[in-house]
C-alpha cells in the first residue's frame, strides 16, 4: 500500500464527489424544467377555463335569442288566427316556450361552468405538480451537495488511514508532517520532480 495508492483513493473520493455535485445539478435542472411545463400547463389550463366561460355565454345569449324568435313566431301566429294571447292554451304556449328557452339557457351555462370547474381543477393540479418539482430541485442540489460532502470526507478519512499506515510501517521516511512524500514515489514509475 503505497502512496500512489493512496493518493488514487483520494482521487477517486474527489471524482465521486464531483459526480454528486453534477448529479444534483443534473437532477434540479430536469426538476426546474419539469417545473416550467406543470406551470406552462396550469397557464393552458386557465385560459381553456376562460374560453369555456366566453364559449358557453355566446352559446347561452344563441339560445336565448333563438327562444325569443320562437317565441315571437308563435304570438305572431296566434294574433294572425285572432287568438287572445293573455289567456288559455295560448298563454300555455308562451309560457312552456319561455321555460324551455330558459332550461336550455341554464343548461348550457351549467355545462360551460362544469367544463370551467374542470379546467380550474386542472390548474391547481399543475401548481402543485410545478411546486413539487421546484421543490424536488432544490432538494436534488442539496442531495448532491450532501453526497459530495460524504465522498470527500470518507475519502479524506480513507487517505489519512492508509497515510498513518505507511507511516507506521516506515513506508515514509521522517516522521509526522516532515516525512518526504519523494521517497514514498521511488520506483513507482510516478515522477514528483516538479512537487
Amino acid at each position: 500500500m503505497g502512496v500512489a495508492s493512496a493518493a488514487m483513493g483520494a482521487g477517486g473520493s474527489l471524482l465521486g464527489g464531483v459526480g454528486s455535485i453534477l448529479g444534483g445539478i443534473s437532477e434540479a435542472s430536469q426538476d426546474k424544467y419539469e417545473a416550467r411545463i406543470a406551470q406552462q400547463n396550469a397557464n393552458m389550463a386557465g385560459r381553456d377555463a376562460d374560453v369555456a366561460l366566453d364559449q358557453g355565454d355566446v352559446a347561452a345569449q344563441r339560445a336565448y335569442q333563438q327562444g325569443a324568435q320562437q317565441l315571437g313566431a308563435q304570438r305572431a301566429q296566434m294574433a294572425a288566427n285572432g287568438v287572445t294571447l293573455n289567456s288559455g292554451s295560448a298563454l300555455d304556449v308562451q309560457n312552456a316556450t319561455a321555460m324551455t328557452t330558459g332550461q336550455n339557457v341554464a343548461g348550457i351555462q351549467y355545462n360551460a361552468d362544469a367544463r370551467a370547474v374542470d379546467y380550474r381543477n386542472q390548474v391547481a393540479n399543475f401548481d402543485n405538480e410545478a411546486a413539487a418539482d421546484k421543490k424536488a430541485a432544490s432538494s436534488a442540489i442539496f442531495g448532491g451537495a450532501m453526497g459530495a460532502a460524504g465522498s470527500l470526507i470518507g475519502g479524506a478519512s480513507q487517505f489519512a488511514d492508509k497515510w498513518d499506515d505507511m507511516k507506521d510501517s516506515g513506508a515514509l521516511e521522517g516522521s509526522g508532517e516532515d516525512a518526504d512524500i519523494s521517497n514514498a514515489f521511488a520506483g513507482s514509475g510516478v515522477n514528483i520532480s516538479g512537487w
